[in-house]
């Protein structure tokens, strides 16, 4: 009995290590396949998983099977750790620098003061709001104090993307993405820390299997032509359902020439630790800007954890207008 006992023992944890590696197979072969890219989505949460499996085998005196699990969540951390390590600092001194918030507040959010309060204490001088829905549109109109401007989409092109801003800001149009999804594309420009600053807000369709599994790639195919026009300092800000190293971020970061802001801390879904939570909510900055910093805030109602990023102009030249 007792050996049958061990026998299950170390199937089950056999089967735990081997469920731990499929995200980071995924990882390597994301460009492969659709379905390792999906896979790959789950590194951060394998880690975790794979450290307590770790802990588990040595209790139950299970060396190899204890190392195996700690060599995969070392492997694996390692492989993700440009996407999830703080961007490093500005190299000029003088570097001018501006705030940025961004949070899909979820169009279920039934705690709108936890929003406002989240939104003051941030200190942003841009906010870009994803599934904005009216009602709370309507509530947020007492940041009007902070965030004297406001852009939303047209009528005739309706959409959940709220931007608030302490500067003016001058709207550039919503451009929809060529599928039955029509995601929008807002495009604006605010001058944020003396630099003229085209911000393209995005808010993407979710991946398979909620979606067909190429449908997120065909939309980046589009945001990566909308935002490389112009020569301006750009920003891209938005949910866009996809993790930093998969090859949707990658279809829009590589064509347009883009840095993604890196950082520890997933933003989805807040129901898990900050390090198990998939980062899907992010920032991009083209030539001219830097990423300082990146915090991802306390839950606020949301699913979606907010994200406020520090960002310094380190290339003047690139402050012009379009």
């Amino acid at each position: 009995m007792l050996k049958f006992i061990n026998s299950v023992v170390s199937f089950v944890l056999l089967a735990a290590l081997a469920v731990c590696a499929v995200p980071l197979a995924g990882f390597w072969g994301r460009s492969v396949h659709w379905s390792f890219d999906v896979a790959s989505h789950f590194v951060l949460p394998s880690v975790i998983a794979a450290c307590a499996l770790s802990v588990l085998a040595g209790l139950l005196l299970r060396a190899w099977t204890g190392a195996g699990a700690l060599a995969l969540a070392i492997t694996a951390s390692l492989s993700v750790s440009p996407w999830t390590t703080q961007p490093r600092p500005a190299t000029a001194a003088s570097t001018q620098s501006f705030k940025v918030l961004q949070f899909n507040v979820w169009h279920r959010n039934a705690d709108a003061a936890r929003v406002i309060e989240t939104v003051r204490r941030s200190n942003a001088d841009l906010v870009v709001l994803l599934e904005a829905v009216p009602a709370l549109r309507e509530r947020l109109s007492v940041l009007v104090d902070i965030y004297p401007h406001r852009l939303g989409c047209p009528d005739d092109a309706p959409c959940d993307i709220l931007v608030l801003s302490r500067v003016p800001l001058d709207a550039r149009g919503v451009q929809r993405t060529n599928d039955a999804f029509r995601s929008p594309i807002m495009t604006l420009k605010a001058t944020l820390a003396g630099c003229p600053v085209t911000v393209h807000a995005i808010h993407l369709a979710r991946p398979f299997p909620f979606n067909a599994p190429e449908a997120q790639i065909s939309q980046a195919r589009d945001v990566a032509r909308v935002v490389s026009e112009g020569r301006a300092a750009r920003l891209v800000v938005g949910d866009f359902n996809a993790a930093p190293w998969g090859r949707t971020m990658q279809a829009i970061i590589a064509p347009a020439r883009l840095q993604l802001l890196p950082g520890a801390g997933g933003t989805w879904p807040v129901t898990l630790p900050r390090q198990m939570r998939i980062p899907i909510d992010h920032l991009a900055a083209g030539e001219g800007l830097s990423f300082l910093k990146r915090e991802v805030l306390p839950r606020a109602g949301s699913d979606h954890a907010p994200v406020l990023a520090s960002i310094g102009v380190t290339d003047p030249s690139r402050c012009v207008e379009d």
